[in-house]
């Protein structure tokens, strides 16, 4: 078992999407999801950073937004004709759960690359290069049943588990292997698998809507 652990500069609940059975990360982080050395029964972690204090009313630092052991990994293009994540496929119009949908790219019958309509385009709509060029870098979906997001309710990490933070851009693998242990063991002796709060960016939404 491996911890892939990095710090979330907003949170959206677009990656990871913790909404519904499954909680996915499909779109952003592109290196861990092509990881060929990433396995079923790996585990990542998102903590807070500097970044999204600036859209919470708490310091995120050192906090647990999410964690989830990966289930199962996809290829986008599979993911897209999945039935099971068809409720991933974001809807622009819909609630702020569909409207960051992370199930949007797919290819099409001459092999190339499709972005629907998501939280991924420009403001106007149009495709975004940067994002999907990044995106479909990653080149598969992760997926994950036993999942802990905790999004606006991140609780602190204890002092003794800090040291599995990430404290740069890009991802560490947590070690030694007694501290991802410990970290999972906290984990599961202290809270139920789940959503626990909201994303954290929704800050500025009417979430009502």
């Amino acid at each position: 078992m491996k911890i892939y652990s990095y710090r979330i500069d907003h949170d959206y609940g677009l990656a990871p999407n913790p909404f519904g059975k499954y909680c996915t990360v499909a779109v952003c982080k592109p290196g861990i999801r092509r990881s060929s050395n990433l396995k079923i029964g790996d585990w990542l972690i998102g903590t807070g950073s500097k970044a999204l204090n600036r859209e919470c009313q708490f310091d995120s630092v050192s906090r647990l937004i999410y964690a989830m052991k990966v289930s199962e990994i996809l290829d986008l293009n599979s993911y897209w004709h999945d039935s099971r994540f068809e409720y991933k496929k974001p809807n622009m119009g819909g609630t702020l759960s569909s409207v960051f949908g992370d199930n949007f790219y797919h290819k099409d019958n001459n092999d190339n690359w499709i972005q629907s309509d998501c939280a991924h385009r420009n403001t106007d709509g149009k495709y975004n290069d940067e994002h999907k060029r990044k995106d479909i870098n990653g080149k598969n979906a992760l997926i994950s049943e036993v999942y802990y997001y905790f999004g606006d309710s991140a609780p602190e990490i204890p002092n003794h588990l800090k040291a599995v933070c990430h404290s740069t851009q890009g991802q560490k693998i947590v070690r030694p292997e007694e501290l991802a242990s410990d970290f999972v063991d906290w984990l599961q002796s202290n809270f139920d698998i789940g959503m626990h709060g909201l994303p954290i960016s929704w800050s500025m939404y009417d979430k009502t809507k």
